[in-house]
């Protein structure tokens, strides 16, 4: 079933063509050529075509890339109004600021075997961690010091050479107000229907429910936050990879600025891990 954000967005950007054929308002200006020859209605249109182009290549999932191609074409045709008649153009531009309130974009629902962790307690037991409280309750010592201890081995070669042998978990951490963890989420989703075994498995950890975790492993959560979702893979409990990856440098995580489906698995090394632990 087409979600009723798809059919509104779809509406909105066929008020535009609908109008022009049959004229319901004066669109003489936007026919009037430059000196090259083009009118600002092809201007807008070959701008709009540029931006599809670019957000196409720089977009995670479906959802991400339709998600700014409405944007794209919204603001566009906003811009096409505003030269034909003002309030129009507030009116048109009024109805997508109501739209985007009341109606959010879907979320992906589709088919995963990635278990999502509710309790710390649940966390310990899946990836085979055991934290260590002290006084006040606070539970990230021990793991800061696992932490800082693992950079400065530069991780040890990863175990590569005993997959079967390893107990494998990948883990993304994410929140719900971080647009990129809903836009990645088919991503991931896609990953633990196709890799999933005995000796790999994916959970993923909303950070808003364990905020704890978020310090421990140094995730940053903030609404303008560029690390999320960060997914690690735990190998015997203990962490061997991350996405994004932390600079060796500087010993920083830096901001996230693509998500590749091809450069995650070869990055993860996830089809030589598939075929190692799949016959167990």
């Amino acid at each position: 079933m087409i979600s009723l954000y798809y059919i509104l967005n779809f509406l909105l950007i066929s008020i535009y063509p609908i109008s022009r054929i049959f004229r319901l308002l004066n669109f003489f200006i936007l026919d009037v050529p430059d000196e090259l020859g083009t009118t600002r209605e092809n201007s807008i249109f070959y701008t709009i075509m540029a931006f599809a182009v670019i957000k196409y290549l720089r977009s995670y999932s479906t959802i991400q890339f339709l998600s700014s191609l409405f944007f794209t074409i919204k603001i566009a045709l906003i811009t096409s109004y505003l030269f034909v008649d003002t309030k129009i153009s507030i009116l048109y531009g009024g109805a997508c600021l109501v739209i985007f309130v009341l109606c959010s974009e879907p979320k992906f629902n589709g088919k995963t075997k990635i278990q999502d962790i509710e309790e710390i307690k649940e966390f310990e037991e899946v990836v085979g961690v055991k934290f260590r409280d002290n006084e006040d309750g606070d539970i990230i010592e021990e793991l800061n010091e696992r932490f800082n201890k693992k950079q400065k081995g530069k991780e040890k070669n990863k175990k590569i050479q005993n997959y079967k042998m390893t107990e494998m978990v990948f883990a993304e951490f994410y929140v719900d107000w971080a647009d990129t963890c809903n836009y990645t989420k088919e991503i991931w989703a896609n990953f633990s229907c196709k890799y999933t075994t005995k000796g790999l498995k994916f959970i993923s950890i909303n950070l808003a429910k364990i905020p704890r975790l978020a310090e421990c492993y140094r995730i940053n959560t903030s609404a303008m936050s560029r690390q999320l979702p960060t997914v690690i893979l735990f190998e015997d409990g203990e962490e061997a990879q991350r996405f994004p990856p932390i600079d060796e440098k500087t010993n920083k995580i830096p901001k996230v600025l693509k998500y590749g489906k091809k450069e995650l698995q070869s990055y993860f090394d996830l089809e030589k891990r598939y075929l190692a632990t799949r016959d167990l």
